[in-house]
């Protein structure tokens, strides 16, 4: 029998990771900072570094969500709805208009 790996436990693991890296960026930043060095080029590259980070534990955040929520739900459930018509606006002279789509 094999073991099957959870994933909400490898993305939180990967997660828990990411946070650790993004906390000692924002120490070097505000090392930085605090040296009056917020112009430099490594500053400036620890920034995108940081912002790329936060982006992935967001990415990361919506993926265990989305991994919870398939876990109780069968996966057709997220099919794409089909849009409907939008509904005929009434004109100034009371004639109804339609809304190009």
């Amino acid at each position: 029998m094999t073991d099957q790996i959870d994933p909400v436990k490898t993305l939180k693991a990967a997660r828990q990771r990411l946070v650790q890296e993004r906390r000692g960026i924002a120490v070097a930043i505000a090392l930085g900072h605090r040296r009056r060095r917020t112009d430099d080029p490594q500053t400036n590259e620890m920034r995108d570094t940081f912002v790329a980070l936060q982006a992935t534990i967001e990415a990361v955040d919506r993926a265990i969500a989305h991994e919870q929520l398939i876990a109780h739900e069968p996966v057709e459930t997220f099919t794409l709805p089909t849009p409907q018509a939008a509904p005929a606006m009434p004109t100034m002279d009371g004639a109804p208009s339609t809304v190009p789509a």
